[in-house]
């Protein structure tokens, strides 16, 4: 699932990752409406923008992952705040599952592979 406020962004992302592999996409431009979604059915990862109105992305993966709706996140954001590195540590991620807009999305979908053990 791609949780991004930027419809181009989302667009673009769910476009990239149906074309170049195997995955159904699915899309929010919230946290809140991704949260809904989720609940109906979980997702294998998540692909989460940093600043998302109302709820941030950090609060968001907080959150599924406490519900069990999705274990395995990607950050896509523009922010370079360096308590953005903190929050992911304390989450478990790692700098490499972190990419800044615009990104490499050949970088993130071997990311992706990776992650769901495609790779």
């Amino acid at each position: 699932m791609i949780i991004d406020d930027e419809e181009h962004i989302r667009d673009s992302l769910s476009c990239f990752l149906e074309d170049f592999d195997d995955f159904h996409v699915r899309a929010a431009h919230s946290a809140e409406l991704a949260l809904q979604e989720l609940r109906l059915e979980p997702a294998d990862l998540c692909i989460v923008d940093i600043r998302l109105p109302a709820m941030n992305g950090v609060e968001f993966i907080r959150v599924v992952r406490e519900q069990g709706l999705c274990r395995r996140h990607v950050l896509h954001t523009g922010s370079t705040d360096f308590q953005l590195y903190v929050d992911i540590g304390e989450l478990g991620l790692r700098p490499e599952d972190v990419f800044q807009k615009p990104c490499d999305s050949m970088a993130m979908l071997e990311r992706i592979r990776h992650l769901l053990g495609r790779g």
